[in-house]
């Protein structure tokens, strides 16, 4: 079996037993059917001021009984990675939507897991310049610049989130991503996707810090 698959396996298997544990425990506090969920990553935005990326995510959900989340995510994402190119500039900038669900409950007082699936598609450009150095006829720049890329993944998710009052949970959310279609056959290479990461990267973790209100229907 290969190491990812272990991986998220070994995911399950420890959060599972608590998720199980704690429904009787959030039985009795639901009092709604349905929440409607709006949350900020404010991770992201705690980011902007490195001057290497920004980003902004939002998400959108409703909650079932407690229990059975579903969600959409919107984000947009500004990446210029210095190691991206030796001898040049890269950027990529572009806007990235998740959909999915997690299923779990309450297994300590105010304090909710859940764990679940979500799939992802990033819709981005990328551009840069390559300087080609030569001591005989001086350096050439050569500039470049590609729009219309397209990415998909999955992602494992799982979601621990704090409740501070009956509209307010902080929590934050571990991914797990696994890169589904990209055919990076360019030159040079695209570095860097929008809500994914790094293209040689199949299978990336990623964390992420959320401020979520709950409306209650």
């Amino acid at each position: 079996m290969k190491r990812p698959l272990k991986y998220i396996f070994s995911i399950f298997l420890t959060v599972l037993p608590l998720i199980v544990s704690g429904q009787s425990l959030d039985s009795a506090s639901v009092t709604s059917k349905f929440n409607f969920d709006i949350a900020l990553d404010y991770g992201k935005i705690l980011t902007i001021p490195s001057g290497f990326e920004k980003k902004m995510e939002i998400a959108l959900g409703v909650t079932i009984k407690g229990k059975l989340q579903l969600i959409g995510e919107l984000g947009y994402g500004n990446l210029t990675p210095k190691e991206a190119i030796k001898n040049g500039s890269y950027e990529s900038d572009g806007i990235y939507y998740r959909a999915g669900l997690a299923y779990g409950g309450e297994f300590i007082s105010k304090n909710y897991l859940s764990l679940g699936i979500m799939y992802g598609m990033s819709d981005f450009e990328d551009r840069g310049t390559v300087i080609i150095q030569s001591e005989v006829w001086g350096d050439n720049q050569e500039h470049f610049q590609r729009s219309g890329l397209t990415a998909t993944w999955f992602e494992i998710i799982l979601i621990s989130e704090q409740k501070i009052n009956n509209r307010i949970l902080l929590g934050s959310k571990f991914r797990f991503r696994k890169l589904r279609s990209f055919e990076n056959d360019y030159e040079p290479e695209v570095y860097s996707i929008p809500g994914y990461g790094q293209t040689f990267i199949k299978s990336i973790p990623a964390f992420n810090l959320f401020i979520k209100y709950r409306l209650k229907l």
